[in-house]
């Protein structure tokens, strides 16, 4: 807390300059009240000035206090969690996400553990949202990424999966559960993007037998051929 110092009107009201008698009272009574206007605006700006910064001492305590409450909620939640009250668990971390206030690593922590508890009650897209909070603020939280690659995987987005830990091992090169679910994705991944190719072509295949029997061929009449020394191919036609 920022300790203000009493000021009094008579310590900050300046002496007025004694008032010259005769011709010149006037003028010099005018003068005398300008200073005396000026010497009391001045305290009360610096006063304003100093009610601010009471204002932000106690802001920055309850943000601590607020804080605090948010890291009590997280202890309860991991107990919960523990003995696999995931439900209950998932309220606990609610619970100190109304209270952390915004900005704080709390948040981040809370939103990926909460992510783990819907892992666990399969609740995917919420565990994928939880942890998307979680990296946004920051964004080298591995748990949160490792989480939210095994919720793409329960939703069957192993692209994203694959992404994601990929992310990590970028991250922390020598992390070992990413080096293994890399290479358990990556086939996964490109036996479906292998599989995806196949069925495209298989389409356009038939859209292109539908527009050439039109004229008595089909794509069977056409022949690619790959040259060895370029990797190109050159189309050629048979009857």
């Amino acid at each position: 807390m920022i300790s203000i110092e009493d000021v009094t009107d008579a310590e900050n009201e300046q002496q007025k300059p004694e008032c010259i008698h005769g011709a010149q009272a006037a003028e010099t009574a005018e003068a005398c009240d300008q200073q005396a206007a000026l010497a009391v605006e001045s305290p009360q700006t610096d006063a304003n000035a100093e009610g601010e910064k009471q204002v932000s001492g106690s802001t920055k305590e309850d943000t601590l206090k607020l804080a605090a409450e948010a890291e009590k909620c997280k202890e309860s939640g991991n107990a919960l969690y523990k003995q696999k009250e995931y439900d209950a668990a998932a309220d606990k971390y609610a619970d100190g996400l109304l209270l952390a206030p915004e900005g704080q690593k709390v948040r981040a922590v809370l939103f990926a553990n909460r992510a783990a508890c819907y892992l666990e009650l399969q609740q995917f897209q919420e565990a994928v949202k939880d942890c998307s909070s979680a990296i946004d603020i920051d964004g080298d939280y591995l748990k949160a990424w490792h989480r939210r690659s095994k919720a793409y995987e329960g939703l069957d987005d192993m692209d994203r999966a694959l992404r994601d830990v990929q992310k990590v091992q970028e991250l922390h090169p020598d992390d070992p559960v990413a080096q293994k679910s890399i290479s358990r994705l990556q086939p996964i991944v490109a036996e479906r993007q292998e599989k995806m190719k196949d069925e495209m072509l298989g389409k356009l295949k038939e859209l292109g037998n539908t527009v050439l029997g039109k004229f008595g061929m089909s794509l069977d009449n056409f022949k690619a051929d790959k040259d060895p020394q370029t990797g190109s191919y050159s189309i050629n036609f048979k009857q």
